[in-house]
Protein backbone atom coordinates (compact mmCIF):
# COMPACT_ATOMS: atom_id res chain seq x y z
CA UNK A 1 0.00 0.00 0.00
CA UNK A 2 2.91 2.20 0.69
CA UNK A 3 4.05 2.23 -3.02
CA UNK A 4 0.31 2.94 -4.06
CA UNK A 5 0.15 5.76 -1.67
CA UNK A 6 3.87 6.93 -3.00
CA UNK A 7 2.45 5.92 -6.87
CA UNK A 8 -0.51 8.38 -5.81
CA UNK A 9 1.63 10.97 -4.49
CA UNK A 10 3.91 11.14 -7.66
CA UNK A 11 0.64 11.12 -10.21
CA UNK A 12 -1.28 13.47 -7.99
CA UNK A 13 2.32 15.78 -8.02
CA UNK A 14 2.29 15.11 -11.90
CA UNK A 15 -1.92 15.88 -12.58
CA UNK A 16 -0.71 19.28 -10.13
CA UNK A 17 2.40 20.12 -12.04
CA UNK A 18 0.04 19.25 -15.43
CA UNK A 19 -2.59 21.08 -14.08
CA UNK A 20 -0.64 24.17 -13.39
CA UNK A 21 1.14 24.20 -16.82
CA UNK A 22 -2.42 23.56 -17.82
CA UNK A 23 -3.85 26.23 -16.49
CA UNK A 24 -0.66 28.83 -17.01
CA UNK A 25 -1.14 28.18 -20.52
CA UNK A 26 -4.92 28.60 -20.76
CA UNK A 27 -3.94 32.27 -18.92
CA UNK A 28 -1.24 33.20 -20.97
CA UNK A 29 -3.75 32.54 -24.16
CA UNK A 30 -6.56 34.17 -22.72
CA UNK A 31 -4.40 36.94 -21.86
CA UNK A 32 -2.77 37.35 -25.04
CA UNK A 33 -5.52 36.95 -27.09
CA UNK A 34 -7.51 39.55 -24.72
CA UNK A 35 -4.64 41.80 -25.70
CA UNK A 36 -5.29 40.94 -28.98
CA UNK A 37 -8.52 41.58 -28.76
CA UNK A 38 -8.26 44.80 -26.96
CA UNK A 39 -6.26 45.86 -30.07
CA UNK A 40 -8.29 45.07 -32.79
CA UNK A 41 -11.46 46.90 -30.94
CA UNK A 42 -9.28 49.98 -30.32
CA UNK A 43 -7.95 49.65 -34.24
CA UNK A 44 -11.76 49.17 -34.59
CA UNK A 45 -13.12 52.44 -32.37
CA UNK A 46 -10.25 54.58 -33.78
CA UNK A 47 -11.62 53.93 -37.64
CA UNK A 48 -15.16 54.36 -36.50
CA UNK A 49 -14.14 57.76 -34.69
CA UNK A 50 -12.42 58.35 -38.59
CA UNK A 51 -14.93 57.31 -40.52
CA UNK A 52 -17.71 59.56 -38.39
CA UNK A 53 -15.21 62.38 -38.19
CA UNK A 54 -15.20 61.98 -42.44
CA UNK A 55 -18.65 61.88 -42.93
CA UNK A 56 -19.10 65.05 -40.89
CA UNK A 57 -16.23 66.74 -43.02
CA UNK A 58 -18.64 65.46 -46.02
CA UNK A 59 -21.43 66.84 -45.06
CA UNK A 60 -20.43 70.44 -44.16
CA UNK A 61 -18.80 70.14 -47.15
CA UNK A 62 -21.65 69.03 -49.17
CA UNK A 63 -23.78 71.64 -47.17
CA UNK A 64 -21.00 74.40 -48.22
CA UNK A 65 -21.14 73.28 -52.49
CA UNK A 66 -24.96 73.08 -52.10
CA UNK A 67 -25.15 76.33 -50.47
CA UNK A 68 -22.16 77.83 -53.32
CA UNK A 69 -24.02 76.17 -56.48
CA UNK A 70 -26.96 78.11 -55.03
CA UNK A 71 -25.54 81.25 -54.71
CA UNK A 72 -24.22 80.71 -58.09
CA UNK A 73 -27.68 80.37 -59.38
CA UNK A 74 -29.10 83.42 -58.13
CA UNK A 75 -26.34 85.18 -59.18
CA UNK A 76 -26.84 83.99 -62.92
CA UNK A 77 -30.16 84.89 -62.38
CA UNK A 78 -29.42 88.49 -61.65
CA UNK A 79 -27.17 88.69 -64.61
CA UNK A 80 -29.06 87.66 -66.77
CA UNK A 81 -30.54 90.42 -67.55
CA UNK A 82 -27.05 92.49 -67.09
CA UNK A 83 -24.64 94.41 -69.35
CA UNK A 84 -22.43 92.92 -70.75
CA UNK A 85 -18.98 95.11 -70.41
CA UNK A 86 -16.17 95.17 -72.86
CA UNK A 87 -12.67 95.68 -72.59
CA UNK A 88 -11.09 99.40 -72.57
CA UNK A 89 -8.76 97.94 -75.32
CA UNK A 90 -11.94 97.75 -77.68
CA UNK A 91 -11.78 101.72 -77.63
CA UNK A 92 -11.26 102.36 -81.31
CA UNK A 93 -13.88 99.64 -81.95
CA UNK A 94 -16.56 101.38 -79.96
CA UNK A 95 -15.87 104.81 -81.25
CA UNK A 96 -16.22 103.61 -84.89
CA UNK A 97 -19.40 101.81 -83.66
CA UNK A 98 -20.46 105.43 -82.50
CA UNK A 99 -19.20 107.48 -85.53
CA UNK A 100 -21.47 104.59 -87.45
CA UNK A 101 -24.43 105.45 -85.31
CA UNK A 102 -24.43 109.10 -85.47
CA UNK A 103 -24.00 109.09 -89.17
CA UNK A 104 -26.93 106.93 -89.55
CA UNK A 105 -29.03 109.41 -88.33
CA UNK A 106 -27.63 111.97 -89.96
CA UNK A 107 -25.31 113.63 -87.52
CA UNK A 108 -22.03 115.62 -88.56
CA UNK A 109 -19.42 115.22 -85.89
CA UNK A 110 -16.84 117.23 -85.35
CA UNK A 111 -15.38 115.55 -82.36
CA UNK A 112 -15.07 112.32 -80.43
CA UNK A 113 -12.38 112.40 -78.20
CA UNK A 114 -11.86 109.95 -74.72
CA UNK A 115 -11.02 111.49 -71.82
CA UNK A 116 -8.74 110.70 -68.87
CA UNK A 117 -10.37 107.03 -67.37
CA UNK A 118 -12.05 106.89 -64.12
CA UNK A 119 -10.66 103.60 -62.20
CA UNK A 120 -11.13 104.19 -58.92
CA UNK A 121 -14.71 103.03 -59.07
CA UNK A 122 -16.25 99.49 -58.92
CA UNK A 123 -16.91 99.58 -62.65
CA UNK A 124 -13.87 101.79 -64.49
CA UNK A 125 -15.71 104.24 -66.67
CA UNK A 126 -14.11 105.39 -70.17
CA UNK A 127 -15.74 109.32 -70.21
CA UNK A 128 -16.10 110.47 -74.06
CA UNK A 129 -16.42 113.76 -74.68
CA UNK A 130 -18.87 113.91 -78.24
CA UNK A 131 -19.28 116.86 -80.34
CA UNK A 132 -21.39 117.30 -83.66
CA UNK A 133 -24.02 118.96 -85.44
CA UNK A 134 -27.75 118.17 -86.58
CA UNK A 135 -31.57 118.84 -86.02
CA UNK A 136 -32.71 118.61 -82.70
CA UNK A 137 -35.09 115.35 -83.96
CA UNK A 138 -32.10 113.66 -85.17
CA UNK A 139 -30.47 114.08 -81.49
CA UNK A 140 -33.20 112.58 -80.17
CA UNK A 141 -33.28 109.86 -82.59
CA UNK A 142 -29.61 109.15 -81.95
CA UNK A 143 -29.89 109.14 -78.20
CA UNK A 144 -32.49 106.35 -78.49
CA UNK A 145 -30.32 104.27 -80.77
CA UNK A 146 -27.22 104.65 -78.25
CA UNK A 147 -29.61 102.88 -75.57
CA UNK A 148 -30.86 100.30 -77.52
CA UNK A 149 -27.66 99.57 -79.25
CA UNK A 150 -25.34 100.04 -76.79
CA UNK A 151 -26.38 100.13 -73.14
CA UNK A 152 -23.23 100.35 -71.71
CA UNK A 153 -22.76 103.69 -72.38
CA UNK A 154 -24.33 106.62 -70.31
CA UNK A 155 -24.91 110.01 -71.45
CA UNK A 156 -23.73 111.87 -68.77
CA UNK A 157 -24.80 115.60 -69.75
CA UNK A 158 -26.71 116.73 -73.36
CA UNK A 159 -25.81 120.31 -74.24
CA UNK A 160 -27.78 121.44 -77.33
CA UNK A 161 -27.49 125.44 -78.73
CA UNK A 162 -29.02 126.47 -81.15
CA UNK A 163 -27.86 130.13 -83.38
CA UNK A 164 -31.83 131.39 -83.31
CA UNK A 165 -34.80 130.52 -82.58
CA UNK A 166 -36.01 129.54 -85.94
CA UNK A 167 -33.16 127.45 -86.87
CA UNK A 168 -33.70 123.63 -86.36
CA UNK A 169 -30.32 122.95 -86.52
CA UNK A 170 -28.80 122.30 -82.74
CA UNK A 171 -24.73 122.26 -81.81
CA UNK A 172 -24.62 118.96 -79.77
CA UNK A 173 -22.10 118.34 -76.93
CA UNK A 174 -22.49 115.03 -75.50
CA UNK A 175 -20.21 113.83 -72.62
CA UNK A 176 -20.57 109.68 -72.52
CA UNK A 177 -19.82 107.59 -69.94
CA UNK A 178 -18.73 104.22 -71.68
CA UNK A 179 -18.54 101.71 -68.32
CA UNK A 180 -15.92 99.13 -68.94
CA UNK A 181 -15.05 95.27 -67.96
CA UNK A 182 -13.19 95.76 -64.56
CA UNK A 183 -11.61 92.62 -65.55
CA UNK A 184 -9.32 94.53 -68.38
CA UNK A 185 -8.97 98.24 -66.51
CA UNK A 186 -5.59 99.32 -67.11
Amino acid sequence: MMANQSLHKHLLKVHIAGGLTCALIAGGAIYFAGNEISKRRGIYLNARHELASTKSLLNDSNMKRSALASRVRTLEMQAVDQIELISVRQLNARTSEIVKLAESVGIRIDSLQPEERVTDKLVPVQPMRFIGSSDADKVILFLGLMSDHMPDIHIQTVDLQSDSMESTSVEIELLMYWFIDPADAE
